[in-house]
This record gives C-alpha cells, structure tokens and sequence, in this order.
C-alpha cells in the first residue's frame, strides 16, 4: 500500500510552464546563488517563489554531510514560529506521511504532496493536532535536496487549510528550483571545511581553464603522473565514486570563489567492499546482489563487473534494476550516496542508469 501511495505521488504529469514561470525560475535562481549566507539563501529562494507560487510557510533542515545526519538546530524557517518545529521533534515526526511512507528516502529533488501520501489526511492525529492547530498548516509539498551524492536537507512548503491544495503546475515549478537550491547550498557547506582538511582527506583546486593548481599531498599522491582533468569529469553528480591504484575515492567539487576561480574538488576515501556489504544486507539483497552492488559502487563498469563476476552484461544489468527497486533509488550515483551514508535520500529521480 505504501509503495502504491508513493508511485501516486511520484507520478509524472506533463506541465507546460509559461514564460513568466521561467522568468522568475531565472530570477529565483540568481538570487540563490548570488546569497553568501544559509540565510539569506533560503530567504532568496521563499521571496522569489512566492511571486509564481503563493504559499503560508515554508522550512528547510539541513544534513550534516559528514554524517548524513538532520541537522535540526540549524533549520532555517520562513513565516512561521519555532514552537510547531520543537514539537514536532519531540512528538510528531513519526506521524509525518514524508516519514512514514519513506518519501524522504527516495524524493530528492521532486516535490510530492502530502494528500498525495495519505489521502486520510484530515482524519489523522498528526493533521489535526499537529498541522492544523500547532502550525497553522495543512496543505504541504516537500522533498529531500540532493547534489553529488549527498542528501542536503528537507525542505518543505505550506499553505492553510482555507487555502487550496498546491497544483501540478506549481510543483513543476518549486522542481525546476531544487536542483539550483540543492548546488547552493552544498558549495555553501562544502566552504566550511576549507582549512580542516586533514591526511586523509585529497583537495584539488582547479582553475577556470580546467588546469590543476595546487594539489595537497594526499591528492599528489592519488593522482601521480595522471592529468586529473580525465579522471574527474565536469560535474561529480553522475558518478561520485571512482578509483585509483590507491582504491576508491568519493568526488565533490565546490566553486571557489577565490581571485582564479574554478573549483575544489574534495576527494574522501569510500568505504572497503566489505563495509559496502554490510551496508547493503538491510535491504533485502541477495548474496549476488550484493556483489553487484558493490563492485558498481567502487566503480567498475558493467562489462568489468561481468568480467569478474563471470555473467554476462545482460545478467548485471538484470540484477541491477533489481538492486535499484529494493534500495529504492533510481541510478548508480544514488545507490552510492547510500551506501556511503552520504545520503539519507536515494537520489534524483529521472531514467534509470543501468
């Protein structure tokens, strides 16, 4: 039943978005990136789209990317009071139809509607205690924000129960924003580690040509002779685990917005096939699943698996589209956010990777 409400709320309907939409996409976007602190960020992002998208409230937690873990003392909120967020902490977070259907495992980067979740809705405790008399709330679309295999926070939008409920059209444009919203704010927690980069830890800066300028030791080491401009491809977010003779990496990049500009690229050692196995067997796997997903995740292509594996491409493939229904992501980039505990969210939706 469960899995049937989420396929509801994940379903696809055609939007045509009108050329106002896009101006203010546009103008929304710029805003965000132009923003320097959390803050103003999010506060950049709610100003820009209540212009197209009337809403009451709206709230962001964020993840502490070591950890994967919510970082709830630093949520940032637009029109509404702390009192609804600590009780909903302390009582009410296991109500959550996000939480209890998994949304927040599996919707990075795509709204979904509460209703759309529990079509009870209005009949729960959780509506009426919590939404309706605590926030002032009742209509609400959220989603887990994901960038190169991390999950970046929660963020979720609400209107009042007089209002009415959010449209197609209006969660086609809150989508188009989330993938910006999600860059932003990870480049904006990724500048908090410059200058804590320890031994093992690799950092690349890589000028606005494309040309390596500096390179720590750890870095030097893992690339050798190597040019790294091969081995690291423009955006990390389709595959951020590689490897080198020294083993396997997970990539960020971060703009840097020194006087060369470019950008970092963060470079954190992935766990061993080992640790990848343990991490997996929660989700029902079997044993050859289990190694598929494994060697995928250090890595390897789907011809190098079937090598080492000894079956046929077409094999790994089938056992691949296996893997992604049981962990319940949709391409390799994601199962590795979650194996890595990179990411609480299974990753972005669109076409499977196989």
């Amino acid at each position: 039943a469960v899995q049937g409400l989420r396929r509801r709320a994940e379903r696809v309907v055609a939007v045509a978005l009108s050329g106002k939409d896009y101006r203010n996409i546009l103008e929304t976007v710029e805003a965000v990136y132009a923003a320097q602190e959390m803050a103003t960020m999010f506060q950049a992002f709610c100003l820009g789209l209540q212009k197209r998208v009337g809403f009451y409230s709206a709230i962001f937690v964020p993840n502490d990317l070591r950890t994967g873990a919510p970082l709830f003392s630093g949520y940032q909120i637009f029109n509404n009071a702390e009192g609804p967020m600590l009780a909903y902490l302390a009582h009410y977070m296991s109500q959550d139809p996000f939480v209890t259907s998994g949304w927040f495992r599996n919707g990075a980067n795509k709204m979904a509607r509460n209703t759309d979740l529990l079509p009870t809705l209005g009949k729960t405790e959780f509506a009426c205690d919590f939404l309706v008399a605590l926030a002032s709330v009742y209509y609400v679309i959220a989603s887990p924000l994901w960038a190169q295999g991390d999950t970046i926070g929660f963020l979720g939008i609400h209107r009042q129960k007089h209002d009415r409920n959010f449209s197609d059209r209006e969660k086609a444009v809150v989508d188009q924003l989330l993938p910006h919203l999600a860059r932003s704010v990870h480049a904006h927690e990724l500048r908090k580690w410059e200058g804590s980069f320890t031994e093992t830890r690799g950092v690349v800066h890589i000028d606005c040509a494309g040309v390596p300028v500096f390179m720590n030791s750890l870095a030097r080491s893992l690339f050798g002779g190597t040019d790294v401009t091969r081995l690291l491809p423009p955006d990390m977010g389709s595959k951020p685990v590689f490897r080198t003779g020294s083993g396997s990496y997970c990539a960020r990049t971060v703009p840097y917005r020194g006087g060369s500009g470019g950008r970092f690229v963060i470079l954190d050692p992935a766990p061993t096939r080992c640790g990848v196995a343990s991490r997996l067997s929660g989700f029902g796997l079997s044993r050859r699943e289990i190694e598929v997903a494994a060697l995928a995740v250090d890595g390897l292509s789907n011809r190098q698996i079937a090598e080492q594996l000894f079956i046929s491409e077409l094999t790994v493939k089938d056992h691949l589209k296996s893997i992604f229904g049981k962990t319940g992501v949709q391409r390799r980039s994601a199962l590795a956010g979650q194996v890595l505990r990179l990411s609480v969210a299974a990753g972005q939706r669109g076409p499977q990777t196989v």
